[in-house]
Parts: C-alpha cells; structure tokens; sequence
C-alpha cells in the first residue's frame, strides 16, 4: 500500500503526517510527502514531533511534481489549495483531511508550537482512525 501526503508547503503538516503515518501504520506501507511550494522542514515541526517521541529531523521537502508519476492507494490532501494540483496524480482515493497552516499562527514562537502541537493531535488521530479502518 502507498498513501501520499500533499500539502502547501511540505514543511510541518505534511510532515507531521508523513511522520505520524511512519509510526503508526505498517511498516509494509510506503509513506510519502510532498508539497506545492517545497522549502524547508520547520524547526518548530520537528521539535514539536519530538515531544512525542518521533524524530522527522531527517526528513526533505518534496516538490509535488517529484513524486507525480507514482501511482497511489490513497492521496491524502491536507491544504485545500492542493485540491487541485493532486488530480494529476494516480490514486485509488483522495482523502480531504483540511488543516489550517499551523506554522502561519500569528504570535510567540510559543503561540506557534501550540498551533504545531494542535494539528499534530489531530492528525495523530486522523492516522489512529485510519490504521483501523486498514
């Protein structure tokens, strides 16, 4: 089985996902990421996933188009603006699991990991549910 997680930028919600999914379901699932506009993995991200025990600090972004010509179980789309991007992409289901950018939060770096740690939980969640249903 493949899933694909598709966000805006492929730096905390996507990669909390992609992380989360690692941990939790199968090891003989291929989890990815990838992002419309790939930069950097956020530092808050990767400290915020520590906390819970799983380490993302090797982790790249991905641009969309890198991982494009793969053939997917399940595309998994974070970010409403990736809706349409992730019709190029072959998949037996796409999935809308909307989350609002987290590391856009106004505030403290503080006021920002609890935004992280918010959409963390939710996916952790999301993923849990998910594994179930498997």
């Amino acid at each position: 089985m493949k899933i694909l997680f598709v966000c805006e930028y492929n730096a905390c919600r996507s990669q909390i996902a992609e992380g989360l999914a690692r941990y939790f379901l199968p090891k003989t699932v291929l989890v990815q990421s990838a992002g419309l506009y790939p930069g950097e993995v956020h530092d808050w991200t990767i400290e915020v996933m520590r906390e819970i025990g799983i380490d993302i600090s090797s982790h790249r972004s991905k641009r969309l188009e890198a991982v494009s010509g793969e053939t997917y179980d399940y595309v998994i789309i974070l970010a409403e603006p990736a809706v349409e991007a992730t019709q190029t992409i072959k998949a037996k289901k796409r999935l809308p699991w909307f989350h609002p950018d987290p590391a856009k939060e106004p505030g403290s770096a503080d006021e920002v990991k609890v935004a992280i740690r918010r959409v963390r939980d939710s996916l952790k969640n999301q993923i849990e549910t998910f594994s179930k249903n498997l």
